[in-house]
């Protein structure tokens, strides 16, 4: 009786029990719904971006063989004064990523003038001031966004005395913008790469916050980037980076200075009653509708980056930036160290 009941328990929930689902990552087992674990893809080196100050922002879950911090800012002298202490991190896995700092300085060019060229004797003491302030990381990353393109052969011998200078166990990466031909400036792939033992490829940024509207990295484009980019760097040193963030475009632009007639014109068309203090002056209020445009990244066009730089063996990817993910991002990476056994990073190749 009790086997009689037991089946007739089991025939009503085949009854009721819905399936289906592709978007859901579920799959039936003769009716029965069944939660499906995504099919994780493996990279030999996965980096991540760690702004100093949001270390809560990693939660341990992630796959990371590598963490950029950043980062050690240069000030007007070009120098790099203060002392910057290496974070502890252990992943959930029980591992110890490698820990680089990043040393940046993202729109000054003239700063970077100063700093690059030979002629102000500014360039050695700061390539020792990134010696002695990284000392207790695995290695240096440079992101020097703002260099002219005349400071373009100082810039790759300041990398050559980077490199000499620091020990042959540190790891010297550069972060460079994205690219899908040659370009005569200073971020040449073909010039920078060979000093170096990695290439942040910055993937990202295809539009921008001033440029028209469009998604901040699309597949083809990446396509196009990576095409160009193993044509010209050896596939062991590029690392291929993807947006964790999005933005935001609107229709009109409203800050922007007026004269008196354009103030007039706009009284006038909307309508608008003026006030007017002593303290500040005239002025008018009105409301304006303004169209916003949003393009992101979710964990489906992240999926498809992932899977076309597999596709095209890639080893390595880094993330921009720690904290900005979908929560369920990690769980479609697998992890270095446990693919391989090990509770240290791969070794580098």
């Amino acid at each position: 009786m009790a086997s009689l009941q037991r089946l007739f328990k089991f025939s009503l929930l085949m009854g009721v029990v819905s399936v289906s689902i592709a978007m859901s990552g579920c799959t039936s087992i003769k009716g029965v719904a069944v939660q499906q674990t995504p099919t994780k893809v493996v990279f030999g080196e996965v980096w991540g971006y760690l702004i100093r100050g949001h270390e809560d922002q990693l939660t341990g879950a992630e796959p990371f063989t590598d963490i950029c911090y950043f980062s050690a800012e240069l000030t007007d002298e070009g120098r790099i004064t203060e002392a910057i202490a290496r974070p502890s991190f252990t992943l959930g896995i029980g591992a110890q990523p490698r820990i680089y700092l990043v040393v940046t300085e993202l729109s000054n060019s003239a700063l970077m003038h100063f700093s690059l060229n030979p002629t102000y004797g500014v360039r050695t003491l700061l390539v020792g001031d990134i010696c002695r302030v990284s000392q207790d990381f695995d290695g240096v990353q440079i992101d020097f966004e703002a260099v002219p393109r005349e400071e373009a052969q100082n810039f790759w011998d300041f990398l050559q005395e980077l490199r000499n200078a620091l020990p042959s166990t540190k790891t010297l990466s550069v972060a460079l913008p994205a690219r899908t031909g040659a370009k005569a400036d200073a971020y040449q792939y073909s010039k920078i790469a060979p000093i170096v033992d990695r290439v942040i490829i910055m993937a990202y940024d295809e539009h921008w916050s001033t440029s028209s509207p469009g998604p901040v990295a699309s597949l083809p484009w990446c396509s196009n980037v990576l095409a160009y980019t193993q044509t010209v760097i050896d596939n062991g040193k590029i690392v291929m980076g993807l947006p964790l963030y999005g933005r935001a475009w609107q229709d009109k632009k409203l800050a922007r200075a007026l004269g008196f007639q354009n103030v007039q014109d706009l009284i006038t068309g909307k309508n608008a009653r003026t006030g007017y203090q002593s303290e500040i002056g005239p002025y008018f209020e009105y409301s304006e509708k303004v169209q916003v445009k949003v393009f992101y990244e979710d964990i489906r066009s992240l999926r498809e980056k992932l899977d076309l730089y597999k596709s095209k063996a890639v080893r390595s990817i880094a993330f921009w930036r720690i904290g900005l993910s979908p929560a369920e991002l990690w769980s479609n990476i697998g992890s270095p160290f446990s693919d391989q056994g090990q509770e240290s990073p791969p070794a580098w190749q």
